[in-house]
Parts: structure tokens; C-alpha cells; sequence
């Protein structure tokens, strides 16, 4: 494997001209690498990204391994090969092949019905349940709007994964027929590999997974870690630097559809393997139909603007899976992202090309832009170097765009903290609780309102005085807490996205 230097002395015009010498002609894989490199260095120095870590793997070898910046900028700890990405909705290629080789081996079927898989489980009536199988799970295609489990699963963690089951007979049916994708699906999955083996689906996933792929660093937990490895969330500044964010993530909200911390070298080992149709380092250690049956097609997309991301075509699902293309080549994928971070996974299996891009912050497009990059230079596109630097000035827009719409958010913020809230900030501190949601605590501290919710926890800022309403971040996104009042005294309750949690004594 090509190591790029400590810090890159040339430029993309000083590389490309004898790339692209040849209009279809693959370049060596030591170009490609330099290349490659270039520009990841080049984004994170402009600051499109606090890190950036990038691994490109060809025909069964991992050709560019590096991690570029900072992974925690407010404590300066460079990125480096030891670093642990969090990997988000990438985790659910994990739980999809670990399904798949479960139905190589006959111990399901991905056309079982789900109340066959999970007899103890009871479903609302008007999802029937009796018609959905594994794979409507898989491919999101179930249309169970089961938000409750996908709250705690994810992000608060204030359901145990035992109880989940408990909270699916709250869940109605979604009022579609499309394909929506969601996390449930990979949850129900997770449920599914419990119910067939005692070890529960995270260590099915380690040992039978992760471990015959050789990725040894790749965690399905927090605890234990050294906080200092893992890449954290970064929020932009005003003047364009980074200030790092806390990593909400816990062991309860690590799950099967999106819970993973890795190192770029075991994510390039996952391309290989999976590429190579179960083979890496010249020995099998994966059933090609397991893999095979992994990446077949269960169900498309339905909506238009789900048939296209970013520079990709995506035709539907397989078992954990996108499904798609890159200029016309059939490609398999994986991205995720969460509060700031952003993981790109992907290969293009017949030219045996695969890509992995983690970012800690920034503009999450970036990922995209340095993963078709890669796939132009090896096939020897004589634009490859025009289309990277044409996406790489819309983005610089963007970023500049940003830092400008942060500004003014963080006025108006600011302009929202002093309208008066007509009662005193006790009558909005307390215990609210909702048995499928858990429990919110409005605490009051140093004169400030904050929120605990379990894992999560921040500021609990003004937003509407009048009524009654305060802001809340949820690992980056912001909602709106709405108190309810009976005269005098404290709040009897509150609702965020519809859901009333009431006060508990």
C-alpha cells in the first residue's frame, strides 16, 4: 500500500495530465493514491472538514490509507490511523449480511413471515403483520411507523433494547405504499438474530462478521474505548473554525442499524470482501452465495428523489445495501451520518474498486465528491480533474454560505433569549415522562434551563415566550418543547413532535 507523505507538496495540475494521458486507460494505483490524497489534503486544509479519513482498495489490496486533520479540534488530537469513525447507518451492511449468511446457512428464510421469526412479538392490526416478511424489513418496505424504537435506539437510549418488543404494538401504519426508509427495519432485524442466537446480534455480528473479515477494531460499544481515538462531531464557527461537539453515543444507542466505531483499515477490508465475493488476502472466508445474496435486489425505490444521491443512481435495497450505479457501473453502498459526522462506503464490484470517506464535520457532501473522484481516476476520465474541482468550488459556495446563515441563526438565538417568559424557570423545570419515549428532565442550573434526555442532554434555550416554548438539540437537530400550564405553578406537561410527555411527581 502507497503511504502518502506527512503533508502533500504537490497539487492535482502537477498529477493529472500524465493520468489522463489515455482516454480509458487505468491508471497504477500509486497515481490513483496520489491523487487521491491531494485533494482529501487539500479540502481538509481549506477547511471544508475538522477531519477527513479516506482508504481506496483495488483488486483485493488496500492502495491509499490516511487520515487527514483533527479528530478533535477543541482538544487539538490529530486524526490518525488509530482513530475510530463512527460509521452510522453503515452498520446495517453489517446486520444485512449477518441475515444473509443466517439464510445461507437455512436458519431463516428472507421470505418468512416476521410473526413466524418473532412469534412473542404483537403488532398493531393495522400494520398486518401477517403479510410482512424479513424482507420488507430489509428493504424498508414494512411502512411500520414505529418512532418510538428508532428514538431510543438511536439516540436517547431511554427504552432498553429488551423492551422494544413492548413499544412495537404502539406503531400504526404508515400512510404509504413507497419505499421509506427508516431505522426500524434493522432494528426488527437485530430482534430477529436474538430470537435465533443466545449471544444476541452483537456478538453474532463480531464473531461470525466482523472477525472472519479481519476487523478487529471495529466496536459495537462506547464503554471501554479510549475516548481520544474516536473522531468526534464538529460544529462550524462564525469565522469558519470548528469547535467540537460532545459524542452523544452510548452502548444502549449503539444498534444494529446504526451503532459502530472503526478504523479506516477495517472499513477498506469490508470493501475488499465484499467486492471479491467473500474473499480477502487470497483465502474465502465468506460464502460467495452469502455475499451474492446480500447485495441481490429485494425492492426499488419508488419516489424520484430517492433514486439519486448526490452523484449516485440508486435502483433499491438488497440485505443492508444501496443498491445502484456510478456512470452506468453497478455499484453497492452504504452511507450514514450522524449529529455531524458522515460516512461514505462503497465499491464497484466488477472494476473491483472500493471507497471509504469519514468526515467528522463540515459539509457532508465532501465525502461524495472525493469518493467519485477516485472511481473517475481509475476509469481513466479524461474530466476527472475538471468534475472534482467544479464540486469542490459549488461546496466552497455552500461553505461560505453556511458561515454566513450561522451568524445570523446565532443572532437570532441570542435576540430569543431575552423575550420574557412571563413565568419563573422553576415552573419548567421537572420530570416529564412518556412510557414509549422515556423520561425528560428540565433541570435548572447557574440561572439556565438544561434538558437531560437519556443519553442526550444540552442547553434547553428560549424559543416562542409566548408560548411557552423552549428549543432543545437532539445530537444536532433542534426541536421545539411546547410546556403546558394550569395557572399558577409548575408545568403539567410537555410535547415535542406531537408527543405529550406528562409530569411526573
Amino acid at each position: 500500500m502507497w503511504r502518502p507523505p506527512a503533508l502533500t507538496t504537490f497539487g492535482l495540475a502537477l498529477l493529472l495530465p500524465a493520468l489522463m494521458s489515455a482516454q480509458g486507460n487505468r491508471p497504477d494505483a500509486r497515481t490513483i493514491a496520489k491523487a487521491v490524497d491531494s485533494l482529501a489534503a487539500k479540502s481538509v486544509a481549506e477547511g471544508l472538514a475538522p477531519a477527513l479519513g479516506v482508504a481506496v482498495t483495488m483488486d483485493g489490496r488496500t492502495i491509499y490509507l490516511k487520515s487527514h486533520g483533527t479528530a478533535d479540534a477543541t482538544a487539538g488530537i490529530p486524526a490518525d490511523d488509530r482513530t475510530l469513525w463512527y460509521v452510522a447507518s453503515t452498520s446495517k451492511s453489517f446486520t444485512g449480511f449477518g441475515v444473509a449468511l443466517l439464510a445461507h446457512r437455512g436458519a431463516l428464510r428472507l421470505d418468512a413471515p416476521i410473526t413466524a421469526l418473532l412469534p412473542r412479538v404483537r403488532w398493531h392490526p393495522d400494520v398486518h403483520a401477517d403479510s410482512l416478511t424479513l424482507a420488507h424489513f430489509l428493504s424498508h418496505t414494512h411502512r411500520v411507523a414505529d418512532n418510538a424504537v428508532v428514538t431510543s435506539a438511536a439516540f436517547t437510549g431511554a427504552v432498553p433494547e429488551a423492551g422494544w418488543p413492548s413499544l412495537i404494538p404502539l406503531a400504526g401504519r404508515l400512510p404509504t405504499n413507497d419505499l421509506m426508509y427508516s431505522n426500524f427495519g434493522y432494528n426488527v432485524a437485530a430482534m430477529v438474530i436474538d430470537a435465533l442466537r443466545p449471544e444476541g446480534w452483537k456478538r453474532y455480528l463480531e464473531r461470525n462478521v466482523l472477525i472472519p473479515a479481519g476487523m478487529r477494531e471495529t466496536y459495537a460499544r462506547v464503554s471501554g474505548l479510549d475516548p481520544r481515538r474516536i473522531a468526534k462531531p464538529h460544529r462550524f464557527r462564525f469565522d469558519g473554525r470548528y469547535t467540537t461537539e460532545p459524542f452523544f453515543k452510548t452502548d444502549a444507542t449503539m444498534n444494529a442499524a446504526g451503532g459502530h466505531l472503526a478504523t479506516l483499515r477495517d472499513l477498506a477490508r469490508w470493501t475488499i470482501v465484499q467486492a471479491d465475493s467473500g474473499i480477502i488476502g487470497g483465502r474465502r472466508v465468506f460464502p460467495a452465495a452469502a455475499v451474492e445474496l446480500s447485495h441481490r435486489l429485494i425492492a426499488r425505490q419508488t419516489r424520484e428523489q430517492a433514486k439519486r444521491f448526490a452523484f449516485f443512481d440508486r435502483e433499491g435495497w438488497g440485505a443492508g445495501w444501496d443498491i445502484g450505479s456510478y456512470e452506468g457501473e453497478r455499484m453497492v453502498s452504504r452511507f450514514g451520518s450522524y449529529h455531524t459526522t458522515r460516512s461514505h462506503l462503497s465499491f464497484l464490484p466488477r472494476r473491483r474498486i472500493g471507497v471509504v470517506v469519514m468526515a467528522s464535520g463540515g459539509l457532508s457532501a465532501l465525502t461524495d465528491i472525493v469518493a467519485a473522484f477516485a472511481y473517475d481516476l481509475e476509469a481513466g476520465r479524461p474530466q476527472a480533474r475538471e468534475r472534482a474541482e467544479s464540486r469542490l468550488t459549488e461546496l466552497r459556495s455552500r461553505f461560505a454560505g453556511s458561515l454566513k446563515n450561522i451568524a445570523a441563526q446565532d443572532s437570532i438565538r441570542a435576540a430569543r433569549q431575552l423575550q420574557p417568559l412571563g413565568r419563573a424557570l422553576w415552573d419548567f423545570a421537572g420530570s416529564y415522562e412518556e412510557p414509549a419515549f422515556g423520561r425528560i428532565t428540565i433541570a435548572l442550573r447557574n440561572g439556565r434551563l438544561e434538558y437531560r434526555w437519556g443519553a442526550l442532554y444540552g442547553p434547553a434555550e428560549i424559543y416562542d415566550a409566548s408560548r411557552s416554548q423552549l428549543r432543545i438539540e437532539m445530537a444536532g437537530s433542534g426541536t421545539v418543547l411546547t410546556f403546558a400550564f394550569d395557572g399558577a405553578g409548575p408545568a403539567r406537561s410537555v410535547e415535542l413532535n406531537g408527543t405529550k410527555f406528562r409530569r411526573t411527581p
